[in-house]
């Protein structure tokens, strides 16, 4: 028997699309992501305002401050489908972890096109790639960032790069914008990143995005080495990084909504 209860569903598929995103959305916004129409998406929010769940600021709404972290980048509102991912890679990624012996980080799309970290695998070894548990990273110079931005819509690559400052973090930083979009072409043909001291000295990132139906990008995979190790087991990390990937997409819940893939208004 089905026990979902439909009106139930739409409700937390509103609160998660806004712990996702963790920005102000308009009508149009949540009656895009969820493809459903705007008077349906209207009354839900209205009711959710009503309850506390959300601020309204014009015609905009936001999740109330109380459902939030003074943390950067954290929050504590964390269901949903991010959670799901969450739970599903985590087994993964220790596996990675042990076999490789380097660093696993996942990550989601932010509303602006960067990077969510929502969890990480350290490698036990002295000489590491490190990353912060919970927090928002640059796409333009990450090899998470440049795998899922690589695997958006061609109107979300235009919207983050005409918002991208491009500011040269190392000598090794893409600061061209069609140079960039050649790097996001390649990645796409491929179906992987590879990042290469462009954001820290001695550090590689491979990464490669979560595809959920029709495409979506859910986030992405990341193996963190350095130099050194990545030239002497390229290999070796590229094809664990995609079984793993594949891993993760199969066992994900066929359940998630999927998003109609519209830009959301700035």
């Amino acid at each position: 028997m089905n026990t979902v209860v439909k009106s139930a569903e739409r409700v937390l598929d509103i609160l998660e699309v806004f712990a996702m995103f963790r920005a102000p959305l308009a009508l149009r916004d949540i009656a895009g992501q969820l493809g459903i129409p705007k008077s349906s998406a209207l009354m839900l929010l209205r009711t959710l305002e009503g309850r506390g769940y959300l601020v309204r600021d014009g015609d905009r709404y936001v999740l109330d401050p109380v459902w939030q972290s003074d943390e950067e980048g954290g929050g504590c509102f964390i269901g949903g489908h991010t959670m799901r991912l969450i739970r599903i890679a985590e087994p993964v990624m220790r596996d990675l972890v042990d076999r490789l012996e380097e660093t696993v980080v996942l990550g989601v799309p932010t509303l602006e096109g960067d990077v969510r970290v929502v969890a990480n695998r350290l490698s036990p070894l002295t000489v590491r790639y490190d990353q912060s548990r919970i927090s928002v990273i640059p796409a333009y110079c990450t090899a998470l960032g440049q795998a899922m931005l690589a695997f958006q819509s061609q109107e979300a690559i235009d919207a983050y790069i005409a918002r991208c400052p491009f500011e040269p973090l190392t000598d090794r930083t893409i600061t061209d914008p069609q140079a960039f979009r050649a790097r996001l072409a390649e990645n796409r043909q491929r179906g992987w990143a590879l990042n290469q001291e462009e954001r820290f000295l001695g550090a590689v990132g491979l990464a490669a995005p979560i595809l959920g139906q029709g495409g979506t990008v859910l986030g992405a995979l990341n193996i963190g080495t350095v130099p050194v190790r990545y030239r002497r087991r390229r290999t070796t990390l590229v094809a664990a990084l995609q079984r793993a990937v594949a891993t993760v997409a199969e066992q994900l819940d066929t359940r998630i909504p999927q998003r109609s893939g519209a830009a959301v208004h700035q």
